[in-house]
């Protein structure tokens, strides 16, 4: 059942690069270090005393819907919510097993209508929706909660906004704020760095030179733009933390490593709900090229 005692103090806000699928089956070195870095979250959360009362989710894979035009939040308020194998790769011949995962989990549709009604009340344009669980979160939370240490605390899960508009998504985090003294966890998957455009550019490269050239130049831009991210999301002031972050729509690097926004806009809505709160980068980093999966507590 959800916790109903309030914390002695502000819940963190969690900000974790979620991967793809291969997550959960891939060999190589980098992703148990990456697999590793998450578990370590996860005995964090569940270590939480008292409970959460809900885990409050924002995923790169869940903007708000065009239909509702810009400006709109969804909350999802589905009771019973399945999981989605919506995952950017077509699996059915290398790995159809992928399709058979579940992640067994608890919804809180009454917490989700206070979320919803909270959000109105702010003078947020808030829709409810009825829709699964995306791969941003049950991937992750599938590592970070096995069956052996399942995830006993609901999840609310609510959307960013849809577009470009990069300072409404900390707006949207700081309208959460207060729910991190009521007992409600949050937890913004996303990733650092995202950016299959210039992963297919080395993949089209027609010699092992090119390939070659390929790989630094966008290993390069990969680590250059998570090392100003960490400058900047690191900054303990909230307005100094916000304008940096901010800053970073004008890097070069920033389209290179976002060509579309959708797994950095999580980002800001955590440290948007930490404040002033202090960050901490978590693990250790894997940057590859076109990928980070940066990790970072907010308390």
């Amino acid at each position: 059942m959800p916790s109903t005692t309030q914390p002695a103090q502000a819940l963190p806000v969690y900000f974790i690069g979620h991967a793809g699928v291969s997550l959960l089956f891939s060999d190589t070195e980098n992703n148990h270090i990456v697999q590793n870095n998450l578990r370590a979250i996860g005995e964090e959360i569940r270590a939480i005393s008292p409970p959460p009362k809900a885990i409050i989710t924002f995923s790169g894979h869940f903007e708000a819907g065009e239909i509702h035009g810009p400006g709109v939040i969804e909350v999802n308020v589905k009771r019973g919510t399945y999981i989605q194998h919506d995952f950017v790769n077509d699996f059915h011949d290398s790995r159809p097993s992928v399709y058979e995962y579940e992640w067994p989990h608890l919804d809180a549709p009454e917490l989700a209508l206070e979320v919803w009604n909270r959000l109105q009340k702010a003078g947020f344009k808030a829709k409810r929706v009825e829709r699964g669980v995306d791969h941003g979160v049950w991937v992750p939370f599938k590592v970070m909660f096995p069956p052996e240490k399942p995830l006993d605390v609901p999840i609310v899960q609510v959307s960013t906004f849809h577009g470009y508009d990069l300072e409404s998504q900390i707006r949207l985090g700081e309208s959460f704020r207060a729910l991190r003294d009521q007992g409600y966890l949050i937890v913004a998957s996303g990733m650092a760095v995202h950016s299959f455009a210039s992963i297919g550019e080395i993949q089209r490269a027609r010699s092992d030179e090119e390939k070659q050239a390929a790989t630094e130049k966008v290993l390069a831009e990969s680590r250059t733009f998570d090392t100003e991210l960490r400058k900047a999301v690191t900054k303990r002031d909230a307005a100094e933390r916000k304008a940096a972050l901010l800053e970073l729509g004008n890097l070069p690097e920033f389209r290179r490593s976002h060509p579309t926004v959708e797994h950095f806009t999580p980002l800001l809505v955590a440290a948007g709900a930490a404040g002033d709160a202090e960050a901490e980068p978590l693990g250790v980093d894997v940057v590859e090229p076109g990928m980070s999966y940066l990790n970072v507590r907010f308390r």
